[in-house]
């Protein structure tokens, strides 16, 4: 079992037959005293000549503490600090065994904690220590003072010999620090976990239970070699008696490892309280949200998603940033806008255009914004900010309060990811929509209460597809082209000389079939900005409207929800169901690399009445116009286009089309290219791109 100053491995608890002899000696039971004032004292003593802590440590504050009780310290303290300095004392004026003495010492402490132990034995001996620093320090004109220095040999501490022991006790006092560190450890395991999180019979909590006892042992020999290499340095002997009196250094790294070892085994606790404390959140949750609450308000629904602790209301009204409490929604319809940091401004701007103008459509409902943010960083808490001082509703007042059970909770029952959520609540408490931001986009305010049954009422006034219902919530000269019954071509890409040769051919083709055709251009989701600039060049003297980013990005956006909004009502597959295919198709459209093209006219309603396909087959369609033009004659411009596209798909088979969807990852059925009709493939895909 000794102890040598030979260099070892990384330091393991792993010592069956050391534990079994520690077990032997050892009886299980409750702290005697308060081990945390005598543990305050002993660092007190410790740090006595630190410069660093006169301030912030006051021994005889200290003192104080201790004796305020009548409980605070057990009787039997001094006979037990004599009992063990003697032991030290008697083993270092002799060749002695490290491991012989740590042991009979802790066999002196049988009854009491490991924790109680190892501070009874750390007082012992900076007992001495404070002693002899004290008799340094007092003034020797009193006599008795004087004799007593003069038989210990305790130099003034004005003396040369007093400063250079000085070094040596720093390096002492150094290693006896980490085992206060240590020792706080060993308190944190027993005060710090309750019991309805923490089962002692829990994986990590036996673990660090079985550690404590090797933790102290180890402490315990390096306050003998301590002890040991004291009794040099004051002259007692003169000679070392241990080996670990050359090994002071080595022992304090053992018990930097095991107070490292500590830290980690502490986090894994910690780890296993918040997941179980998560667990029981959601379980609580789900309680409160599946029970028959049709007589109850939506208060206690409420309170327990938004209140961090009793009474304790952290919601703001994000204009102002002024607390609110829970109160302030009580009876309404209350949606959760549940997103990270990277919701965008165009998605603050849309839905706060609904919600100020929902007194005026008699939409009784309020917002309140749930940030999740894992970790926060300097520029997350600007973003933060900045994105709260935008938003015109309530907000939990900063992510860090929001309950870790209830992001466990969004991202399994209510399904969040990255993508930004609204969960719909209505009056009484019950959860109507696990995702009514599709129906906002959608349809705005009159899809007010937001819930499935109205998602529903919505989708059955649609009779069919229209350039009416993709146009919806862009621009008002978009309504009145519409509403005017104009032909209305919408195309997009980033290819700049197909866009050159798009809009000459489109105009060329329009004024042969003698129709006045309004071009829209439409950016992409994420075109970039110099791409935009060098877009709006390339257009700025063709008389085509650009539509500005926000209005672009709208579009899509609108487009992506009408999938979402199908996805909730169970539609699958897209053969099954006309609008989710052309829904996916004009998606796949916009995500084409060189461009495509839409033609209408007015309402566009039905499928025939809107012609579309990706920039090369738009384009052969418009050279090849005087092969199909004569069809005019019984059909109108947009009906013959979209027959001359569907031919050309069958005679020139080969293209390739993509379709990239955020936030869906249960596609599980069927979907069909909107060119040739046949099933696409499926793959997973994860994208980082800027353009």
């Amino acid at each position: 079992m000794e102890f040598t100053s030979t260099k070892t491995s990384a330091f393991s608890f792993d010592d069956p037959a050391l534990r079994k002899n520690l077990l032997e000696h050892h009886i299980d039971g409750v702290s005697f005293f308060d081990d945390e004032c005598l543990l305050n004292s002993v660092e007190c003593i410790i740090n006595h000549d630190r410069a660093d802590n006169v301030d912030e440590i006051d021994p005889g504050q200290e003192a104080k503490k201790i004796i305020s009780g009548p409980n605070s310290l057990p009787d039997n303290l001094p006979y037990l600090l004599h009992q063990i300095t003697c032991v030290l004392n008697c083993q270092c004026s002799k060749e002695g065994d490290s491991n012989k003495t740590s042991l009979e010492i802790l066999q002196l402490l049988t009854n009491y904690t490991w924790e109680d132990k190892i501070v009874i034995i750390l007082a012992s001996f900076v007992v001495e220590y404070g002693q002899y620093c004290l008799f340094a320090k007092l003034e020797k004109s009193n006599q008795l003072t004087n004799l007593v220095a003069l038989l210990k040999k305790i130099p003034d501490h004005t003396d040369d010999v007093y400063e250079n022991m000085k070094s040596s006790f720093e390096a002492i006092m150094g290693a006896l620090r980490v085992s206060i560190k240590v020792t706080r450890f060993i308190a944190k395991f027993r005060t710090s976990f309750r019991a309805k999180y923490m089962a002692n019979e829990a994986k990590v909590m036996i673990e660090a239970r079985n550690h404590i006892p090797i933790a102290v042992y180890w402490m315990t020999r390096l306050v003998v070699a301590c002890a040991s290499h004291y009794s040099v340095i004051v002259g007692n002997t003169t000679e070392i008696s241990y080996t670990e009196t050359r090994s002071i250094t080595k022992l304090e790294e053992k018990i930097t490892e095991i107070h490292t070892s500590f830290e980690k085994q502490f986090d894994e606790c910690n780890i296993h309280i918040e997941e179980k404390k998560r667990i029981r959140y959601v379980e609580k949750l789900k309680v409160v949200l599946n029970q028959n609450i049709t007589h109850m308000g939506n208060l206690s629904v409420l309170q327990t998603i938004l209140k961090r602790k009793k009474d304790e209301s952290r919601l703001v009204s994000c204009e102002g940033d002024k607390k609110v409490d829970v109160e302030v929604l009580k009876g309404k319809t209350v949606l959760l806008l549940i997103s990270g940091l990277k919701i965008t401004e165009e998605e603050i701007t849309k839905i706060g255009t609904f919600y100020r103008e929902r007194s005026r459509e008699k939409a009784q409902y309020e917002i309140v914004w749930v940030p999740i943010v894992e970790k926060m960083s300097e520029d997350d808490e600007k973003t933060f900010n900045d994105w709260k001082c935008k938003m015109p509703w309530h907000a939990i007042e900063h992510p860090k309060y929001v309950k870790p059970g209830l992001v466990k909770y969004a991202r399994e029952e209510w399904r969040y990811s990255e993508k930004s959520i609204m969960v719909s609540i209505d009056h009484r408490g019950k959860v109507v929509h696990e995702d009514s931001y599709s129906m906002m986009c959608t349809w705005g305010n009159a899809a007010f209460p937001f819930s499935r049954t109205r998602e529903e009422e919505q989708w059955k006034t649609l009779r069919e597809w229209s350039l009416k219902f993709m146009v919806q919530q862009t621009t008002q000269k978009m309504s009145e082209w519409v509403k005017e019954n104009k032909y209305i071509c919408l195309f997009g890409g980033d290819d700049y000389e197909w866009i050159k040769k798009f809009v000459n051919e489109a105009k060329r083709v329009a004024g042969e079939a003698k129709i006045e055709l309004q071009m829209v251009y439409i950016y992409k989701k994420n075109t970039r900005e110099d791409h935009m600039t060098q877009i709006t060049q390339t257009l700025s003297s063709t008389g085509v409207e650009v539509w500005e980013k926000s209005t672009s990005i709208n579009f899509w956006k609108r487009i992506e929800c009408l999938l979402y909004s199908k996805f909730h009502q169970g539609v699958k597959e897209s053969e099954r169901h006309p609008f989710l295919r052309e829904a996916m198709n004009m998606l796949a459209l916009g995500d084409h690399d060189k461009g495509w093209g839409l033609i209408s006219q007015g309402e566009g309603a039905g499928l025939k009445k809107i012609a579309k396909a990706n920039g090369d087959m738009i384009l052969k369609a418009f050279e090849g116009y005087s092969s199909w033009s004569s069809s005019e004659t019984t059909l109108d411009f947009t009906t013959g286009l979209h027959d001359h596209l569907a031919r050309l798909a069958r005679d020139f088979p080969h293209h390739c089309n993509r379709l990239t969807i955020p936030g869906i990852e249960d596609i599980l059925g069927t979907m069909l290219c909107g060119e040739c009709n046949q099933p696409m493939e499926k793959f997973i895909m994860y994208r980082c791109c800027v353009e």
